[in-house]
């Protein structure tokens, strides 16, 4: 049963107050003149990396569960509370630029707020393919077990884990109709913090192009269709960049502490997707790169080096207990480079046709929406602001570029899903940094008039991103709207509330202990303290070697499964199944990427040909609603 709205509403607000908790002890404790200014958006994405961290470090032995995520977020919320007392009551105000915020950005505010309520049941942007099969499933694995051991899960093979460690943070609470609160919630109105801070000072025209940017920040809607990650990565790669800038624009003197902030965030961003790993490194190198060529001296070329150096060692450090997970469960501390238990049929997305790739490259590039946030991109190049910005958009274009030319063969949305977490936060970022820098140079010689033109010019490039995205932005915020009576309302589920009844029931009917390979519409649903269970989600993207035989039969693999001591299969009837594992989908899909008729479809319907010939040998020994349980050794 759901638990209601508001009790997981205050536990979303727990865990943000731990989230600031633990970053504003970790500023403490490092104890750097750069680092005594972030403001509340960049301390609590501190404390969300480094709470990331913690669960990697807890998933590694197993003991991510349930009661140890409960502790350590308590103490992170303890600590917040008791910072927050001491700075109430102090009498020494805390060095910095004063918070002054124009009356008129409580618009954005209020559009922050409608965002985050709105996530805390947020029953849209749900595809069942993904987040029933799997990935609303992840959370609930790491609270029952402490850890996430998906042998043949593609999904999970591509990530380590950051996302589902954070959704099963709220569903200590809450439940799988929680899951879009890290992404939609906390790393939003975390982004909103960072950008307020940057534009903490500015004023006058400034102000209103301060605003202009804060409104395009919740008014363009942010591209889902699942509860993965977007921007929850974006949000602690902003955060690392500001790390990394304050760390490179100091002396190097110091102690290894220091380059802790860009490490802890490059880290938890690279455990949301690969993507956002991808693309730190690739700042990091064109930064490398750019300190290398410069006419400096060896001494000062390496200076500017070495806080690169030092944050990737320190990243791949706080990385390791995450690769050591992924490995135990996939074969493969990262992937790429290394395989693992992932097919390398699975392994490409582009077309096998180059003009295909570039033909989508394209259309992408072509397209409204695409055009008005690279404009927004650029302008954060051409304007001046923060040092080495464009080093650093350098390497984001670059590592964009892969990833449209690797996922060539995919629909527009999807390309465009994939890059805009990356581009808009970053953009608007440097943006207000120019407007605040504007600001300051404004103030100080008042007759200015090409820094004035910022302020237009930023105002205008969020307005066209804007002005293209106003259908699908008065949707969105409809919805939100509407979507309030509903989550505090009756509680709702995403499927036949029944359903579960039918779930346990065919559970009981396998011994505690014994493993069970499952092909389920909602595994969420499922009992994973009682049972080790595996899910299949893209059939064969994923397997212990030999690999699942798609093609051999049902006599292969049963042979094959109980050779990994798996004696239960639960499966759905295909003919009756929710989306993913109806027979229909994989005869009659109309995809337009090149590899579901190629890769996919075969290895689909393989495996549901011969989990039915089991079924026709009479090895099904429970049933219940669309359910069906097999004993191989029956």
């Amino acid at each position: 049963m759901h638990p209601g709205y508001f009790p997981v509403l205050l536990w979303s607000l727990v865990i943000l107050l731990s989230f600031w908790g633990y970053g504003e002890a970790l500023r403490r404790w490092i104890n750097r003149k750069e680092f005594e200014n972030l403001g509340w958006g960049l301390t609590t994405a501190w404390g969300m990396a480094l709470l990331i961290t913690i669960g990697g470090f807890l998933m590694a032995p197993g003991q991510a569960k349930a009661a140890n995520l409960t502790v350590v977020i308590l103490i992170g919320a303890v600590a917040g509370v008791s910072f927050a007392a001491g700075m109430f009551f102090s009498e020494k105000k805390r060095p910095g630029t004063p918070w002054h915020i124009p009356p008129f950005y409580w618009v954005a505010g209020l559009l922050a707020i409608l965002g985050f309520v709105s996530s805390i049941a947020w029953m849209n942007h749900i595809d069942p393919n993904d987040d029933l099969v799997c990935y609303l499933m992840l959370p609930e694995k790491i609270l029952a077990t402490g850890t996430l051991i998906e042998p043949f899960s593609f999904q999970r093979a591509g990530t380590f884990g950051g996302q589902a460690l954070l959704q099963a943070c709220v569903m200590i609470v809450g439940n799988e109709v929680n899951g879009h609160v890290p992404d939609r919630g906390f790393a939003m109105i975390i982004l909103f913090g960072i950008l307020l801070g940057a534009l903490r000072g500015v004023k006058g025209q400034y102000a209103a192009a301060g605003f202009a940017l804060l409104f395009a920040f919740w008014f363009v809607p942010v591209p889902r269709i699942s509860t993965n990650g977007a921007m929850t990565g974006g949000c602690l790669m902003v955060a690392m960049l500001d790390a990394l800038s304050r760390l490179r624009a100091t002396a190097s003197a110091g102690g290894w502490t220091r380059f802790l902030p860009s490490a802890l965030t490059a880290a938890g961003a690279c455990s949301i997707r690969p993507t956002f790993a991808l693309v730190i490194a690739a700042v990091l190198g064109v930064l490398a790169m750019g300190s290398l060529v410069s006419k400096k001296a060896a001494v000062a070329r390496w200076k500017a080096i070495k806080p690169l150096v030092m944050m990737g060692l320190l990243c791949t450090l706080l990385l390791l207990p995450f690769m050591i997970v992924l490995y135990q469960s996939n074969g493969t501390p990262v992937i790429p480079p290394f395989s693992g238990f992932v097919s390398k049929a699975y392994q490409t997305y582009d077309h096998p046709a180059l003009f295909q790739n570039l033909s989508a490259l394209v259309n992408f590039l072509c397209a409204p929406q695409s055009l008005g946030l690279l404009l927004v991109f650029a302008l954060a190049a051409i304007l001046p602001g923060a040092a080495d910005r464009r080093l650093v958009l350098a390497g984001i274009a670059l590592a964009c570029a892969v990833i449209v030319i690797r996922f060539g063969a995919l629909a527009y949305l999807d390309l465009y899903r994939y890059i805009y977490p990356i581009i808009f936060p970053v953009a608007l970022y440097y943006l207000a940094l120019a407007l605040r820098r504007a600001s300051e140079d404004s103030a100080a010689e008042p007759s200015g008039d090409s820094l004035r033109m910022s302020a237009a010019v930023v105002v205008g490039a969020v307005a066209v991103l804007a002005i293209l995205n106003v259908q699908q932005a008065g949707a969105e915020l409809g919805a939100q709207f509407a979507s309030l009576e509903q989550q505090t309302g009756e509680p709702r589920t995403f499927l036949d509330p029944r359903l579960k009844n039918a779930y346990r029931e065919v559970q009981d009917a396998v011994p505690p202990g014994e493993k069970i390979l499952t092909m389920v519409d909602a595994s969420y649903l499922l009992d994973y303290k009682r049972n080790p269970m595996f899910s299949v989600n893209a059939v064969g993207g994923s397997s212990p070697p030999p690999g699942l035989p798609f093609d051999k039969g049902p006599e292969a693999l049963a042979a094959y499964l109980k050779s990994l001591g798996i004696r239960y299969i639960l499966a759905v009837d295909f003919d009756n199944a929710v989306l993913l594992y109806t027979r229909k989908l994989w005869t009659e899909t109309t995809r337009p990427e090149w590899f579901y008729p190629q890769i996919w479809r075969p290895r689909f319907l393989g495996v549901m040909d011969s989990i039915d010939a089991l079924d026709r040998e009479g090895k099904v020994t429970a049933r219940a609603g669309n359910l069906r349980l097999i004993d191989l050794n029956r």
